[in-house]
């Protein structure tokens, strides 16, 4: 799948957590009487800052992954024409 589709996807799964909690908030707000208003409201942000990091951070991991196994790959590749040179000339 192309890198862009998948930031994309990514994005947008992220963007519909807030969403959640977002709608979770306002769901709160409207029962909670007005002293535990601040504090459920405080709690959800909190939970969407911390899933938002979580995303981001997975994100960061997978780019991470697929940049080291294309670096084993050219490594690979640079040893192989290595040996080759190597077997032919010494």
């Amino acid at each position: 799948m192309d890198p862009k589709v998948k930031t994309g996807i990514s994005a947008a799964q992220t963007g519909l957590k807030a969403v959640k909690a977002g709608k979770k908030a306002l769901d709160l707000k409207k029962k909670l009487p007005g002293e535990k208003k601040k504090a459920a409201l405080k709690a959800v942000e909190k939970a969407a800052k911390k899933a938002a990091k979580a995303a981001l951070k997975t994100e960061k991991k997978q780019g991470r992954k697929k940049r080291n196994q294309k670096a084993v790959r050219n490594t690979k590749g640079i040893g192989r024409v290595a040996l080759a040179i190597w077997n032919r000339f010494f």
